[in-house]
């Protein structure tokens, strides 16, 4: 099993299938980076549909969010228990964002020209 300190050649850490996903340290290590992983993936989205051919296609790069999380999950634990654990990623994380997103509906801004 891969230790939560093993690094590899790209000098991240790892994680292995057998991982505990609901260990204190994971939980925590979460919920310091979460914001921080969603700014920088936001950010890139953002500047994606900004050099957008035209026209602009509405919802292209969130579509192509949602399937790189599923390919990614996958690639890392096989199309069965990929499946699930995208399925899971999806809906554990909308009933956490569900009062952010409630805040959010009032501030809806004009979609991207």
């Amino acid at each position: 099993m891969v230790q939560r300190d093993q690094k590899l050649r790209c000098g991240a850490a790892v994680m292995s299938n057998e991982f505990d996903m609901e260990s204190e340290w994971i939980t925590e290590l979460g919920k310091a980076r979460s914001d921080e992983y969603t700014e920088k993936i936001l950010a890139f989205v953002q500047e994606l549909e900004k050099s957008a051919p035209e026209p602009f296609l509405p919802l292209l790069t969130d579509l192509a969010l949602a399937r790189t999380l599923i390919v990614h999950l996958v690639i890392r634990y096989g199309p069965e228990r990929g499946m699930a654990e995208a399925r899971d990623a999806f809906e554990s994380t909308l009933e956490q964002m569900k009062p952010l997103l409630e805040r959010m509906k009032s501030r809806k801004g004009s979609p991207p020209q």
